[in-house]
């Protein structure tokens, strides 16, 4: 069994191999496509691992690529040990974790173990009959006398939590889905299976898991009824299934069947822990090694969630989301550092100014993220700048949310043309569509029809574009990561306790990380007017300047719009 040194000096586990790493997501199904089949695939990503490798990327996140009937992206996962056929093969993805690891490069799956598919083998038995040895596989209940589900509970996607079996005359609950139903974790039998499964893939090799709706899998075991929020007489599903009493030792054996045993990193989807329980998931005593934290990602979400009424936000509501985690991260170790993934809209749109778009807003947003304590994580396209596509209608969308949202405004007395601006605001598709390789038709991500149609702007923006040009946002992205990595202050960056500076400025994005006699202040101009500001420190070096050049004297600094320095001062 391996087990990892304590290191209680900077207050983590003994420097490990992924402390300096740089994680990238790829989206495969819009990352390249290598057969022209319009999807993006395994072997598109093996022929893009030089790229990678280039850009100073050291894991490999990738969303789900197991077989999948794909009702929601393939978190709806029919068979573990098997690769989609749309993605590639099996051979296909021991090739990637062997290319990979000939480059340094590892690969992080995605671990969906709440729930599977009602395509599952495991699902199709248990709802065959009430005396199926896997009926007890999946939650089932009877329903009320009146036929009607066993309680109120609403599913994450809206509608009931249950839904009626004719065939055995039960009810079976899915948190997400009706084709996702949940796993009964109270089962050691579906446990075992689970932990056998994860050790089938870290036997292969893997560099970890990004573990997906991991705080869902304890439920309120009495399913009692709650209060109803909505006027169909439901309860969001949360309060009986969200970080529920007992979800530890749940946790605690994954823990020690499976990650303990392997030299790899773990990063968990966590929703819903209170930060005073954060000890208790994540750093050298945690369940995971990293967290997800959403606090900044959904600034401009309304209550009611309804995207045609966003919610105002300002940079102090920005930086106190970003700014508290990092104060818990200074005990516990690292923070899992990131602006976009595949749920979200590209973060040029959702927190520039549209009319300031552009390198220096970019190189600005990376600076501030990328310094903070923790790992940072990339999602494809966000190197190069890619930003929200802005489709002519709402038939040329594919993420379901965004058809039920544009459908809501438009019931809701909106125009179309409203209705379709909310949805180039925050669709998932902002994320999901072609990554943008040259300016050759289709982005350069197939030379068939792609599955969804690039982004108008891939003439302009694109990888081909950044590598050729010395001051674009791909070749800051570099200087970024070689600064994590290489440079004399990289144990500063990675190692360093954070501290708070000009935290109520209205327009000041700023911190210090300090560690053992070094210190960093990285800086930044979030607003599109100069600021001229007075330092209390020494400035002895100028590390990073997303402009090139700086305006420092006398103890003063002028930022220009959206200028970011990074500097180390006494």
């Amino acid at each position: 069994m391996y087990y990892r040194r304590y290191n209680k000096e900077v207050n983590v586990l003994g420097k490990r191999w992924w402390d300096k790493s740089v994680i990238y997501q790829v989206y495969p199904k819009s990352f390249y496509d290598s057969n022209n089949d319009g999807i993006g695939d395994i072997r598109g990503i093996i022929e893009k691992l030089d790229y990678l490798k280039d850009l100073g990327i050291d894991i490999i996140w990738l969303s789900p690529v197991y077989k999948s009937p794909m009702d929601d992206n393939g978190y709806d996962i029919s068979d573990y040990y098997d690769i989609d056929k749309q993605f590639g093969s099996m051979e296909d993805m021991d090739s990637l974790i062997e290319e990979g690891n000939k480059r340094g490069i590892k690969i992080m799956m995605d671990l969906v173990i709440n729930h599977t598919s009602d395509e599952n083998a495991w699902f199709i038995e248990s709802k065959s009959s009430i005396d199926n040895p896997k009926r007890n596989f999946y939650i089932w209940k009877d329903p009320k006398p009146d036929g009607s589900a066993p309680n109120n509970w609403r599913s994450i996607f809206g509608g009931s939590a249950w839904e009626y079996d004719e065939n055995t005359k039960q009810y079976y609950l899915h948190v997400f889905s009706k084709k996702q139903p949940d796993l009964n974790w109270e089962n050691e039998q579906v446990r075992k299976e689970l932990y056998k499964m994860v050790n089938y893939w870290l036997d292969k090799g893997l560099g970890g898991f990004r573990v997906d709706a991991i705080t869902y899998i304890k439920k309120d075991n009495t399913f009692k009824s709650l209060e109803a929020d909505d006027n169909e007489g439901l309860a969001h599903i949360n309060a009986g299934s969200l970080n529920q009493e007992g979800i530890e030792n749940f946790l605690a054996e994954l823990k020690e069947n499976t990650f303990s045993k392997y030299d790899i990193v773990t990063v968990a989807e966590a929703p819903g822990i209170p930060r005073e329980q954060l000890k208790k998931y994540s750093g050298p005593e945690g369940f995971f090694d990293l967290l997800f934290e959403f606090g900044h990602s959904d600034l401009d979400v309304a209550e009611d969630g309804k995207w045609y009424t966003p919610k105002e936000w300002t940079l102090q509501e920005f930086k106190d989301a970003l700014f508290k985690s990092q104060e818990v991260y200074n005990d516990l170790g690292f923070g899992a550092l990131f602006l976009e993934n595949h749920d979200q809209p590209r973060s040029l749109n959702k927190l520039i100014k549209e009319e300031d778009i552009g390198l220096s807003s970019a190189k600005m947003l990376a600076t501030i993220y990328f310094l903070l304590k923790g790992i940072p994580f990339v999602y494809q396209g966000e190197e190069i700048g890619m930003t929200n596509v802005k489709y002519d209608s709402i038939e040329e969308y594919n993420d379901i949310s965004s058809i039920d949202q544009y459908n809501s405004a438009i019931r809701d007395g909106l125009s179309k043309e409203e209705a379709l601006t909310s949805v180039h605001n925050r669709s998932r598709d902002n994320a999901r569509i072609p990554m943008q390789w040259d300016d050759s038709k289709n982005a350069g991500f197939t030379k068939g029809k792609p599955w969804l149609k690039a982004n108008n702007n891939y003439k302009e923006v694109n990888v081909k574009n950044n590598l050729e040009a010395e001051d674009s946002i791909l070749n800051y992205y570099k200087k970024l990561i070689d600064l994590r990595k290489n440079s004399e202050y990289s144990d500063v960056i990675v190692y360093g306790k954070y501290k708070g500076f000009m935290e109520n400025d209205k327009n000041i994005f700023a911190y210090i990380r300090e560690y053992e006699d070094k210190k960093l202040l990285i800086l930044a101009n979030f607003y599109s007017q100069n600021i001229k500001l007075k330092l209390n420190y020494t400035v002895e070096k100028v590390l990073l300047s997303n402009y090139g050049s700086f305006d420092i004297s006398n103890g003063e600094i002028f930022l220009k719009p959206y200028e970011a320095l990074v500097l180390a001062v006494l």
